[in-house]
């Protein structure tokens, strides 16, 4: 059986405590290199990883690997990515895989230009519980969705990080919604299958903080069916995705992804015995989308993730962003940080930044 060569390019907290042990269980990949600007670093991880080849620039892997997690700070995503896409490297880009719509557009045009295909890595699809409600919806079991609703997040500072680019609005190109809320929004966009027809945002910052810790998202899409999101630095919000339909209900823990709670009135089992807790795979989301994502680029088969989705969900936090904009100025948060992101990309595409 053919396997993918991969490298990953970053190797922070992300990498090292999800995205690796999923290399470790996808049978379709092989692991061959890793990349960072800190190389000590890199080649600590490395050596836990059995992995041989590490550099502090991105460019060795191009023809040496066939694709390539991007998991550096926001900003950089673009800039490494077209170099790698121009060369036919293929890209599993982590979230938010542009902070803006234009970056994301530079990425899709180096992926027709030069061969490499992008997905991002929005890995909330992949839960076994949030792919099951997209499946239960798509069989009409809640019947019409009218609202959704959703949470993530805690305490900034109870977790241990190696940098602090989230900080700096040069690389992370906005606040807590494009770090966590993006994944709310990318999973409402997927299950109501439509962009939506009206968004309204509320954002605070905490003491010390440029950029928002806190937000909710209000979301309209057709056919009446409405979101109601929220992300958080400084609390933890209820890290449930529940949809509600005209004919029932469903609960999908975000943090506990093999389990699925629902009640539908069209499903006998729940006529006759109430709401069902259902126990699913337990694989995680990083191992499923790894597995996809390689089964894609081997079988030349589409992404789940597709681009018209990655679009919608990045007008929504453009569309966020002037809302904010709008309300208080342009002295806060969001993309309006531009120049600062396009320097910290060029640097990055000078392969100093990884």
């Amino acid at each position: 059986m053919r396997k993918l060569r991969m490298g990953v390019v970053g190797c922070g907290a992300v990498v090292t405590i999800h995205h690796l042990p999923a290399f470790k269980r996808c049978e379709r990949v092989e692991l061959v290199a890793l990349a960072d600007r800190d190389r000590a670093w890199a080649a600590k991880v490395a050596q836990k990883a059995g992995v041989h080849e590490v550099y502090d620039d991105f460019t060795p892997m191009i023809g040496r690997v066939d694709a390539v997690l991007l998991a550096t700070p926001n900003t950089t995503h673009a800039a490494i990515a077209c170099r790698l896409l121009e060369a036919g490297v293929h890209v599993l880009c982590e979230k938010p895989m542009a902070t803006t719509r234009a970056d994301a557009e530079r990425m899709f045009a180096a992926s027709a230009t030069g061969g490499g295909r992008v997905m991002a890595a929005h890995s909330a699809r992949f839960n076994p519980n949030v792919t099951m409600l997209k499946d239960i919806l798509a069989a009409g079991w809640l019947g019409d969705v009218q609202e959704m609703s959703g949470g993530l997040g805690s305490a900034y500072a109870v977790a241990e990080r190696r940098t602090e680019f989230r900080r700096e609005p040069g690389l992370a190109g906005g606040g807590v919604l494009v770090d966590l809320g993006i994944h709310l929004i990318d999973v409402a966009v997927w299950l109501a299958g439509a962009p939506p027809i009206a968004v309204d945002y509320d954002a605070s910052c905490a003491d010390g903080w440029c950029l928002e810790t806190d937000c909710d998202v209000a979301i309209e899409f057709p056919r009446g069916a409405c979101a109601s999101l929220s992300a958080s630095y400084t609390h933890g919000p209820d890290p449930t995705f529940t949809v509600r339909g005209t004919a029932g209900w469903a609960a999908a823990s975000l943090y506990v992804p093999s389990q699925l709670t629902l009640f539908s009135e069209r499903a006998r089992i729940c006529r006759r015995s109430g709401i069902q807790r259902l126990m699913l795979d337990d694989r995680t989301s990083y191992q499923l989308q790894l597995e996809h994502f390689a089964d894609a680029i081997l079988s030349d088969r589409d992404f789940v993730v597709r681009a018209d989705e990655v679009r919608t969900d990045l007008d929504i936090i453009e569309r966020c962003y002037e809302i904010d904009r709008a309300r208080a100025g342009a002295a806060r948060s969001g993309p309006s940080h531009a120049a600062d992101a396009a320097r910290a990309a060029d640097t990055v595409a000078e392969g100093t930044g990884t």
